[in-house]
Order: C-alpha cells, then structure tokens, then sequence
C-alpha cells in the first residue's frame, strides 16, 4: 500500500522555543567559507524532505555546474521527517535551508534569524484529494458535507478552512502516514501535496480529483529558500549571486527534468521514473507566476508576506506582538542584494 511520507503531516510550526533550542543542537554539516579561500566557496543547504522533484532545480544547478560556476562547492541535505531545516538555517548550523513561509514567519516570531530569499512555489501545493469518482466538485463542497477526512487535526490551513467554510458536520480521522483508509474508501478526503500523493496513486491505479488550498485565498509561498541572517548581512553580495545560481537551476530543470530525474531517482530509490516524470509535468503550475514571468523564477512580493502574517495573526498562530517584530522576513536580493559588500 502506497505510504504518505511523514513530511506531508505538515507539522504544526507552533513550536515552544525551548523545543526549538534543543533542535538547532541537531548534528549537522557545518556552515562558512572552504579551508582554501581561494577555491569555490562551500555553501551547505539543508532540504527538508528527501530528494524528489519538488527539489529539481537545486540537483540541476549541482549537477549541470550551474553551482561550480557561480563559484561554490554546494551540499544538499536530505531531510526528513524529524528534521527541522528551519530551526537549522536559524541557529546558522547551515548556510541554508528550504522551508515553508509560515514556518519562516513563525520561527522569527520566536526569535529565529533568517531570511527568504528565494521561492521554489509561488502556488501552495498544500491540497485535499477526493476520488475522481466522488460527488465532490470542489473543496467548498467536500468541507460543508459530512465526508469523514483523514487530516492532522490543528494544521494552519485546515484552521484557515474552517474559518471560510463550515465545516461542522464533517468527521476527522487520523492522519497516519498510509492511503490504506482513503483507498478502501473509509476516508473519502485526504490532505495532500498536488505533485506528490496524487501522482503516486495515479500510478497505482487510482485517479483522483485535487483541491488546491491556495485557491481559497490561504496562499503562502513553498519550498522558501532561508539563509541565516549572519551570512546574508556578512555577504549579501554571495548570497544575491548564489540566488541567481537556484534561479537558472530551476530554469533548466523545468526545461528539461529528465535527466535530473535520473539522479533524484539514484538518490531515492522508492521514487519510480513514471512518478518523477509526472510529478515533473505538475511542477510549472505551482512554480510559474505572473510574478516569475516578469522577474524570474523565484520572486516574492511584499504583499504575499504581509497578507500571510495577518493570516496567521487572525488563526491565531502568531500574536500582534509577534507581527509587530518580525523584522525583515524576505528579500529579492538578485535586485535587493542588501547593505554594500
């Protein structure tokens, strides 16, 4: 039976502070210049789930050389479920790190130092998945029904749901890291991610019908590259052209994932190549935007953050204390590389 991998559980980022100190003790590779300055310079970056598509356009920078000649010696780490990439890139353990931007916002609503400089996903890939059988035509539907789901109770955007849509006659039932319960249909909606779960089940042999989360007006920016705050104001200048590097490495990914793929697929071996392909072909109507047409794969708008940080002032994820010092949350530093060199 096809798995859910644990990352999908989308963690709760309401984390006490202390539980958020003990984690940037996790052992990790070490941040900051090569031994030999006068070589290419070595930047970590932890990912915060196992290689996979989702993570294309880093593996294509690193494996076409568009990291070597943009001068540094790149490490991608894998993540997984019990590591917190975002408390890593915080506490400078990594240069580094792929986050989400309400764990970005929440981490420095609790004193963390990091900045997005770099969004993989301009459209939340964050979904529910009926069958494609099911008499749910849309999300509204399927939340003012009395469907049973299989959802990590307390998870931002299923507070966000409940917000606009009344969903008191449906039932939850745990979240437990395997479709067995939505397959054999005691479960007929399922929290998901677009270009992951449902590609998997298409290749199993069930088809289904997705609601994207972000379409209901809750819309934070995925796949967020972090650094910590110390480098970007140190070098904001290696910071800006490490950006440009993702920037064509996602360029060249979409262009042509194939051959990437192959590589994830060495690198994760549960992935199949019929899965990698179709999680591929998904990855441009979540990665491409308007915004991207006009500045480049990657751009963040001052408008997206301040409109998440009032959501989840109004969930109740941060308070207005919180909001109120945030500080700076993101920067496009291609064209906003920060204070001179």
């Amino acid at each position: 039976m096809t798995r859910i991998r644990p990352d999908r559980i989308h963690r709760t980022t309401r984390l006490p502070w202390v539980a958020l100190l003990a984690a940037m003790l996790v052992g990790c590779s070490g941040s900051g210049p090569p031994a030999d300055s006068s070589g290419p310079r070595r930047v970590t970056v932890q990912l915060n789930w196992f290689p996979e598509p989702q993570f294309g356009g880093f593996y294509a920078a690193k494996e076409r050389g568009i990291f070597e000649a943009a001068g540094f010696d790149v490490e991608l780490i894998k993540g997984g479920a019990e590591v917190p990439a975002p408390q890593l890139v915080a506490s400078g353990n990594v240069d580094f790190a792929v986050v989400s931007a309400p764990q970005l916002i929440t981490i420095r609503a609790r004193g963390g130092k990091a900045t997005g400089v770099f969004a993989s996903f301009q459209i939340s890939p964050r979904s529910l998945l009926v069958k494609r059988e099911s008499p749910y035509q849309s999300l509204q539907e399927l939340w003012e029904s009395d469907a049973t789901v299989m959802a990590q109770d307390g998870l931002v955007f299923i507070r966000w749901l409940n917000s606009i849509y009344d969903g008191s006659k449906l039932s939850f039932i745990p979240y437990t890291g395997s479709t067995a319960l939505f397959v054999d249909g005691k479960a007929e909606g399922m929290q998901c991610f677009a270009t992951a779960e449902p590609v998997q089940l298409e290749v199993d042999g069930l088809m289904t019908r997705v609601f994207v989360v972000g379409e209901t007006g809750y819309n934070p920016y995925d796949g967020v590259l972090a650094v910590n705050d110390k480098l970007f104001e140190a070098e904001p200048r290696v910071v800006a052209r490490f950006v440009e590097a993702v920037r064509q490495g996602w360029d060249s990914y979409l262009a042509d994932p194939e051959p990437i793929n192959e590589v994830i697929a060495t690198l994760n071996p549960d992935l199949k190549s019929n899965v990698l392909r179709l999680a591929a072909a998904k990855l441009p109507a979540f990665v491409r935007s308007a915004d991207t047409a006009e500045h480049g794969l990657g751009w963040m708008t001052e408008k997206r953050w301040a409109d998440l940080v009032t959501q989840l002032e109004s969930l109740g994820e941060i308070t207005a204390k919180d909001a109120a010092g945030l500080g700076r949350i993101h920067v496009n530093p291609a064209v906003e590389p920060g204070p001179a060199d």
